[in-house]
């Protein structure tokens, strides 16, 4: 199974991490999902917006460039 490399970063921290995954799809998804974990985490806790930019490599080869975001505020009823 094909290994890439996934790094995720925003002006607070960068994360990196090796994944296995059956094709280039499927690692992005994955890539993806991780980041939307991630800012998930961070505006339930009380941050009302997360934004990355979510890498995907496979060796020296980009698969692909995201930029992930989620926000959160409230609404008056």
């Amino acid at each position: 199974m094909p290994s890439y490399s996934v790094t995720i970063v925003n002006e607070h921290f960068t994360s990196t991490a090796e994944l296995e995954a059956s094709d280039t799809i499927k690692a992005w998804k994955e890539a993806i999902s991780s980041a939307i974990a991630i800012a998930g985490e961070q505006v339930s806790h009380g941050n009302p917006f997360f934004g990355a930019v979510v890498t995907v490599m496979q060796g020296e080869e980009r698969i692909g460039r995201y930029v992930v975001s989620v926000g959160a505020t409230p609404l008056k009823d």
